[in-house]
């Protein structure tokens, strides 16, 4: 369920570094023409297969991207936070969206039509070709998950992707649960809780419940990952 949010008092643009060549009476322009929500956690904001016409900037919380086999099982393949921008991808292609986006916390995000960006890139091509960019860095991100979740050792696997996600992130607290980490690599939910557990005696991170765990050795979970536990 979505909720309009009264007003958005910061430019949401203004954190992305996308829309940076726009002046700040620009950037008020494409907010005023944007939806402004709020959602609870668990609501579904985008749904895959919905034609693509928007983009989503990430004004507050955590929203995963996923999407469903058709057995039913669940792949995440990302999860944004404040800053993050989702639905580049498709400014050059305009098809249907190939994933969902979840809240998993109260979140708040702005969406812009894909018809103001394509606008924006016809008054400033520059935001055109930060746009592909951006798209590069994600098909660089979406490739570094692929290789690794061919690493076949589950304890290895979790150490690069607590790497992966860290580099992701820019930063070294991971709050994500123990199964939206399942979803990501595709591991069981027990053996990511046990080999955590593993990595907790070898130094390399600590656990703060079952929602954060905290980068302590790098070193460490890189040995790990590139030769195995």
């Amino acid at each position: 369920m979505e909720h309009h949010c009264s007003c958005c008092n910061r430019l949401c643009t203004s954190k992305i570094p996308l829309f940076q060549p726009l002046s700040i009476e620009e950037q008020k322009a494409l907010i005023s023409r944007a939806l402004h929500l709020d959602y609870r956690k668990g609501d579904v904001i985008l749904h895959e297969n919905d034609p693509a016409e928007k983009i989503m900037i990430i004004r507050y919380g955590k929203i995963k991207i996923n999407h469903y086999s058709l057995e039913g099982k669940e792949y995440v393949l990302d999860i944004l936070t404040e800053g993050d921008i989702y639905g580049e991808q498709n400014i050059f292609g305009g098809k249907d969206l190939e994933s969902n986006a979840i809240a998993l916390e109260e979140s708040g995000v702005c969406l812009i039509s894909l018809a103001d960006i394509q606008d924006l890139i016809l008054k400033k091509p520059e935001i055109g070709i930060k746009m592909l960019k951006v798209v590069g860095e994600k098909l660089s991100l979406s490739n570094e998950l692929t290789q690794l979740l061919s690493v076949n050792d589950a304890k290895a696997r979790i150490a690069g992707f607590l790497l992966f996600r860290s580099n992701r992130i820019k930063g070294e607290t991971i709050e994500l649960t123990r199964d939206d980490i399942a979803a990501y690599i595709n591991i069981r939910r027990e053996t990511i809780s046990r080999k955590l557990g593993e990595l907790r005696a070898d130094g390399a991170i600590e656990l703060k419940g079952n929602k954060v765990i905290l980068i302590r050795n790098k070193d460490v979970l890189r040995t790990i990952f590139e030769n195995g536990s």
